[in-house]
């Protein structure tokens, strides 16, 4: 019997780029919303009792 053609391993994983993207955005929406809710709030977490 014959198989298929043999497919080789892409050069670079998108997936892995992808996840690291998404990884760094959150991180830095992260940033941001504890250095905005600073400025607003007078705390780094906006559900505290003050």
């Amino acid at each position: 019997m014959s198989e298929g053609p043999a497919v080789g391993k892409p050069g670079h994983d998108i997936y892995t780029v992808l996840v690291i993207l998404a990884t760094v955005l959150v991180v830095g929406a992260t940033i941001y919303l504890g250095i905005r809710s600073h400025q607003l709030f007078g705390s780094w977490n906006p559900f505290s009792a003050a």
